[in-house]
């Protein structure tokens, strides 16, 4: 069986890493003020951005929009092609800045004193879920019971820290759900924009979260589908791959946002045509499981927001609604000291 877990930043801010949004926005003010001071630098994405210190913008996905939103609002972007390259290339500074923040906030972690516990994570994948759903789960490991689990790990996460802390921990072990000839195997994580040093791809969901003004050239730099696929590396063909041969889908610290509506759309497909479960942790600090209304409302908003932002039909949101299973205020991938 192939149990595929998709993470994101959810998961370095476990590791205690500064890569919120609001980090790099704090980090970047400063420099871009000092920049445009000395040498007369500017850049209308950040001019636009600072300007709004109230933009409440709690995440990368609200960013990655907001810049999408400033192509349809401000004519002056797409006024000519100048005006239109000068965007791009200011686009492309704040990548080259994201990469410079990250790399800084990556070596100041120092990955050689833990490991990634799988075996918990792994062991506890059925135990995690709500009890009605337990159930389906362990079925499919029984239906599936005469062959090793293949662990795939789809990171959205530009940096490399899980895979240096993969590389240390142990990726073959006993799988709990079967008989100790067979076993779960970790593969090594997969980055499905890209990392720090290989094609990094920030950016919008589809066309139409951009002005469509741009260039088919100029939306390759925008839209992280034409990303992936102009950039001649079969990245898109990869990850595709991947979610076409999973039969579990594991969420973990990802928001579920507008701009990586491409891949939830893929998902969906793929759990409506094969009756594939989809499993999303959403992290609640406050979380209190003595209230079962509050429960309720939270397991329908993960829920809501997966199909909203997944882009299917409607006739076809009840069959999504059936395979999804929300865990609330739980989580995975723990560290341990070695």
């Amino acid at each position: 069986m192939n149990i595929t877990y998709l993470v994101g930043n959810g998961l370095d801010l476990q590791f205690k890493l500064n890569t919120r949004y609001k980090d790099f926005y704090k980090y970047q003010l400063s420099l871009y003020e000092d920049k445009k001071e000395k040498t007369g630098y500017s850049n209308f994405i950040y001019a636009n951005l600072f300007s709004d210190k109230d933009n409440g913008y709690e995440n990368w996905a609200d960013f990655e929009l907001s810049i999408g939103n400033l192509t349809k609002t401000k004519s002056e972007i797409t006024s000519s092609e100048q005006s239109k390259d000068k965007f791009i290339d200011d686009f492309a500074d704040i990548v080259d800045d994201l990469r410079d923040y990250l790399k800084i906030i990556e070596e100041s972690f120092d990955s050689e004193k833990y490991v990634i516990d799988f075996i918990n994570t792994l062991n506890g994948l059925v135990t995690d879920l709500p009890r009605t759903n337990q159930a389906r789960i362990r079925q499919m490991f029984r239906d599936n019971y005469h062959s090793d689990d293949k662990v795939t790990i789809l990171t959205l996460n530009y940096t490399n820290t899980i895979d240096s802390l993969y590389e240390q921990s142990e990726k073959v072990f006993s799988n709990s759900f079967k008989d100790n000839n067979y076993k779960f195997r970790i593969e090594p994580p997969i980055h499905a924009h890209g990392s720090l040093g290989f094609c990094t791809i920030l950016g919008v969901s589809d066309e139409d979260q951009i002005s469509g003004d741009f260039s088919d050239e100029q939306k390759e730099s925008l839209v992280k589908g034409l990303a992936l696929s102009s950039f001649r590396e079969d990245m898109d063909e990869r990850n595709s791959q991947v979610i076409s041969t999973s039969d579990i889908f594991i969420i973990y610290g990802l928001s579920l946002g507008e701009t990586d509506k491409y891949i939830w759309n893929q998902l969906a497909k793929q759990s409506i045509n094969r009756k594939i479960p989809i499993i999303i942790y959403d992290y609640n600090p406050e979380f209190d499981p003595g209230n079962p209304t509050r429960i309720k409302r939270m397991y329908k908003r993960v829920e809501t927001k997966f199909i909203k932002n997944s882009g299917i039909d409607k006739e076809l949101e009840e069959q999504l609604r059936k395979q999804l299973i929300p865990v609330i205020g739980k989580s995975i991938f723990e560290l341990k000291e070695k």
